[in-house]
């Protein structure tokens, strides 16, 4: 059961938005940040994840950019008619950049 207050977008898996990795400063994950997120949040070396504002854009091609940051990355997520920018602390930045890219590509 997903937890009160938590929306996230059609076809979401159950229990994506759970766990201590998680903040819920927002509550919202747009569908195309569904497999960076999950990659994130299995990965040992991620110890927290902030999910961040949606922005809505223009209709255009799903990608993802990391910027590093002093305490790990800055993951920003475009779907198709929205970004989504998520900071995901982690001491093995360039290991979990690999990772979740991994798991975006094979989306």
């Amino acid at each position: 059961m997903e937890a009160p207050g938590i929306s996230v977008a059609h076809n979401t898996p159950k229990g994506l938005l759970k766990g201590s990795k998680l903040t819920r400063s927002h509550t919202t994950v747009i569908e195309a940040a569904i497999p960076a997120v999950n990659a994130a949040k299995e990965s040992p070396r991620v110890s927290k994840i902030v999910i961040g504002v949606i922005k809505p854009t223009k209709t255009g091609q799903p990608h993802i950019k990391f910027t590093p940051i002093q305490a790990g990355l800055r993951m920003q997520v475009r779907g198709n008619n929205a970004v989504q920018i998520f900071f995901v602390y982690t001491d093995r930045p360039d290991d979990v950049m690999r990772e979740i890219t991994e798991k975006w590509e094979a989306r």
